[in-house]
């Protein structure tokens, strides 16, 4: 079974990179990312896009309980499958905690119809770190 494409387009994590392109998992893989740092409501347009994103300083700078921060991996899925594209995700999240500081780390593996690919970043409530995306090629 061959992998279906998915398309291409300009790489763009925290900024577009001029020349250089995504395609297969990899361009799902910026999409998360992009999903995960976009404030909802953010987009024009029509309830989609009023419904799309899921600010990870927001959502991580309003856990104050041990039950809001493991309600974390679901939320982070849940937004993640709203892409057509993305077939299955697991979320993994990792707390620790340095001094005053709270840091997630949350790791994303997820199976498009073009592969595999996993997304890991380092969020506290002030920011949002990609560490990587990697796509598993067949």
């Amino acid at each position: 079974m061959s992998a279906v494409d998915l398309g291409r387009d300009v790489s763009c994590t925290d900024s577009l990179r001029t020349g250089r392109f995504a395609t297969r998992a990899r361009l799902v893989g910026e999409a998360a990312y992009r999903r995960l740092t976009t404030p909802r409501g953010m987009l024009r347009g029509g309830e989609a896009e009023q419904n799309y994103g899921l600010d990870l300083t927001e959502l991580i700078g309003s856990t104050k309980t041990a039950a809001e921060e493991a309600s974390l991996s679901g939320r982070i899925r849940s937004e993640l499958m709203k892409d057509e594209r993305i077939e299955t995700v697991e979320v993994e999240v990792l707390v620790t905690v340095e001094g005053p500081a709270t840091i997630f780390t949350i790791t994303v593996v997820a199976q498009t119809s073009a592969g595999p690919f996993s997304l890991k970043v380092l969020a506290t409530e002030v920011t949002v770190e990609l560490l990587g995306i990697t796509e598993a090629v067949a």
